[in-house]
Formats: structure tokens, sequence, C-alpha cells
């Protein structure tokens, strides 16, 4: 083996105890990185030894590699220069500190010998700076998150040249202009089955229901797992499309930030709902979408979630109920949820004003969920929709509830005057975080 790495005569000469040279090489390449480098200042013997170029093949800063230390612009290009040369992988998942010139300067030094790269998720990536990492190392498959507009996506989809080894897991594409780029990018999207994870639509083009399909059935055939619509005024007609989507088996995140009102009742909204009980469906998101403006057809689509065996997250954001009654009835459908989906974990429901009469219900079912981890209920900023909890309600209902349950870990009431600053809400947030602060002790002790 030592032939193999070309270790140097001082390292040779070294004597590290009883154990061979080989043995203390095959111990330092399965070191976290961080180890390594900081190993090269302990002698001279092993600084001698981890000079070794092959020391330095695989950069990997997952998050399951050990590393510990933050990476730094000036620990990845340290890290780099050992292995000029001969560099093939780099793994940043797991990674910050850096941004994506910096990258693209990397890849550009060891372009020549890189044969893998792969970018953390929240790392943006433009189209131009795409281009350029993939002109760098023109044998290197690079895995990444891009942000661009539908023109530049077309091309990168379709991995022309000089992108030809380019895997796109998260993409947002923004700034539409007609509903040809629509069309366009739907049809472009299969090109990359199975490789984009998470995709992000900005537009407003979607009332069309002809373009709405052709862009759904192109999220299904390139089997994204997470879509997002940001304002896409996605409307009762195009459910059927959405139909579609959820039975493509793919998806376990759906966000629409809509805008408009999407459900209402119906065959078609029954279709959805049936498509939504059988779904592997994880996370549902619904932005603006006037849920209750139609409390019937809320009530379908709720029902339909009740006994879910995967969902793990419900929003409902910005979606107020009308009077009394009806916000009753919007809170006894989410206490089935919370009481029935032995999944769920998290609740949110900011910006929806649903008031004492939707929330009583949510708490007096918090005592029966094992499970229910995060609840969030924030109201509206605008003075005209702000809504202030009662200190009785607070005393009454809230407080009994939490000390009744033992799963919640967070409990989010917003920044409105009012909902932080009650004794009883203090007192219900830290039962709650003194049981997150506990968990976290109980992980750090194992």
């Amino acid at each position: 083996m030592l032939s193999q790495f070309g270790v140097l005569t001082l390292a040779q000469e070294t004597r590290f105890g009883e154990l061979p040279l080989d043995f203390v090489a095959l111990v330092f390449l399965r070191l976290p990185l961080d180890a390594r480098l900081r190993a090269r200042e302990v002698s001279r013997g092993l600084r001698a030894l981890l000079n070794e170029p092959r020391f330095w093949l695989v950069l990997d800063f997952s998050r399951g590699s050990g590393v510990v230390a933050r990476l730094t612009r000036a620990l990845l290009f340290a890290a780099g220069e050992r292995g000029r040369g001969h560099l093939h992988t780099l793994d940043l998942t797991g990674a910050e500190g850096f941004d994506s010139e910096d990258l693209a300067q990397f890849v550009a030094t060891h372009g020549q010998s890189l044969r893998t790269v792969t970018a953390p998720e929240w790392l943006r990536l433009k189209a131009d700076q795409v281009t350029r990492t993939c002109r760098s190392a023109p044998l290197c498959t690079l895995r990444c998150y891009v942000y661009c507009d539908p023109a530049e996506a077309l091309p990168l989809l379709r991995c022309e040249e000089p992108c030809a080894l380019l895997q796109i897991f998260k993409l947002n594409v923004g700034g539409w202009y007609d509903n040809q780029q629509v069309l366009d990018f739907a049809a472009a999207l299969p090109s990359h089955r199975g490789k984009i994870k998470d995709l992000t639509v900005s537009m407003f083009l979607l009332e069309n229901v002809a373009v709405a399909d052709a862009l759904m059935r192109g999220v299904a055939e390139a089997r994204v797992s997470d879509v997002t619509f940001l304002g896409c005024h996605l409307g009762p007609a195009s459910l059927p499309c959405l139909i579609r989507l959820v039975r493509s088996g793919c998806l376990e995140t759906l966000s629409i930030h809509n805008n408009s009102a999407l459900f209402e009742e119906g065959p078609d909204l029954t279709a959805f709902c049936h498509a939504l009980r059988s779904s592997s469906l994880q996370k549902l998101k619904l932005h603006r979408s006037e849920l209750w403006g139609d409390p019937a057809a809320a009530g379908e689509l709720l029902a339909a979630l009740v006994g879910h065996q995967n969902l793990r997250e419900l929003w409902l954001s910005w979606n107020r109920a009308g009077d009394t009654d009806d916000a009753r009835r919007a809170g006894e459908q989410l206490a089935s949820l919370i009481t029935h989906n032995s999944a769920l974990q998290k609740l949110s429901l900011p910006l929806s004003n649903l008031g004492e009469a939707c929330l009583a219900p949510i708490f007096e079912a918090l005592p029966l969920s094992s499970t229910l981890k995060e609840l969030v209920y924030s109201t509206c900023t605008p003075r005209a929709y702000k809504e202030i909890i009662s200190r009785e309600f607070a005393h009454d209902v809230i407080l009994p509830a939490v000390r009744a349950n033992s799963s919640l870990r967070t409990l989010n009431f917003g920044r409105n005057a009012g909902n932080g600053k009650l004794p009883e809400l203090v007192e219900a947030q830290a039962i709650v975080a003194a049981r997150a602060q506990a968990d976290t002790g109980a992980i750090a002790a194992a």
C-alpha cells in the first residue's frame, strides 16, 4: 500500500509506536477531513505522510462526514491544494460558509481532475455560473441548485454542451412572459427525469387550464418529489391537472401559493380528495387558496386527510374563515386531524385570523395527540385584521392543554401585540421549550 501512496522517506523513517505504516495510512484515510488537516501539524512525520496527494482524492463535507470545523473559503482551498491534480470528488452537502463564486473558482482550479461535485441545497447557482462551472470541469458531474428564467432553464434541462453531465436536484424558475415558455419548459422537464427533487415555479399563467395541464404532466414525468407553485392562480378547473400530479406517486411535498380560490364542491374535488387519501404526500401547504371561503369544500378536503398515513406537515396560511360558526367548524376539522393522524408532526396556521372559536377545538385535541411536535398560529399584521388572544382563553384553554400534552416541542403565537406577552402564553411556551431543551440534552448525552 505504501508504494501506492508513494509515502515520503521522512514518513517511512518516523516511528508510530508498534503500528505499521500501512495501518497508520488506513486510519488517516478514514479520518474526517478537518481532523486530517490538524494531524499534519502534529509532527514532521505525519506532515510528510499526509502531504501525499492521494490522501485528498475525496473532500467530504457531507452531513455524515464527521467534519466539525466550520467550512470557510480558506479551509476549502487549503484542502484542495493538498490534492491538486488528483482530487476527483467534492461533496459539500453539509457545508456552509462560502458562496457560489467560491465554488466556481474552486472548480476552475481543480477542473481537470474533478469527476463529481455536489453542491449544498441552500447554494443557488445562476445559469451562467452553472455553464461556467461545467466548462471548467468538462468530465465532472455537477449536482446543484439552479435559479434561472425559463429561457435559461431549457438548455440546462436538456443537458446541452457544456452541461452534458449536469444534474439539477433543485430548480427555481421565474420570469415567465407567455404560455409558450411554459409549454417549452414542460416539454423539457422529462429529459431530467429522476434528477430534480425540488421544483419551484413562479408564474401568473396557470389560469389557462391547457397550460397548467402540460406543466403538471411534465412535472409528473420528471418524477419531481417536492413541488411549489407560486402566485399561479390555479382555479377549480385545474383540479384534474393536480389529480394527475398527485396520482403520479412521486409527490412528497405539494405547496400552492395561489392568490385565488382553488376548491369548490363537485366531482373534481371529490376525485382530488380520493387521490389525496391514497397518496404518499408528506407535506401539504396551501397559501391564499381561500380554503374556508367554501366551508363544505374545506370540510371535504380536510376529511380526506384524516387518518392519512404519511402526512407529516400541514400548512394553511392566509386562509381566513367567515363567521364564528365557520371558524368553529374549521377548528373541529383541524382537531380531527390532530386526533387521528399518527404521522402529523406540524400544523401551521399563520396569518389566518381564525379566532378563539377555531383555536378552542384545536387545543382541546392536543392532549389526545402523542405525535404533534409543532403548532404555529400567528395573526395578520395589518391593524384592521389584528387579533389578540384573551387572557381568559389563554388561562382556561391554552395553558391546560399544553400541560396535558407531552409531544409539543414548538409553540409559536407570532409577535403581534399581546399574543406573546400574556403570562399564560409565556408559561405555555416555556413548558414546550423546556421539553425541546431536554431532548437536545438527551441527544448530546447519548
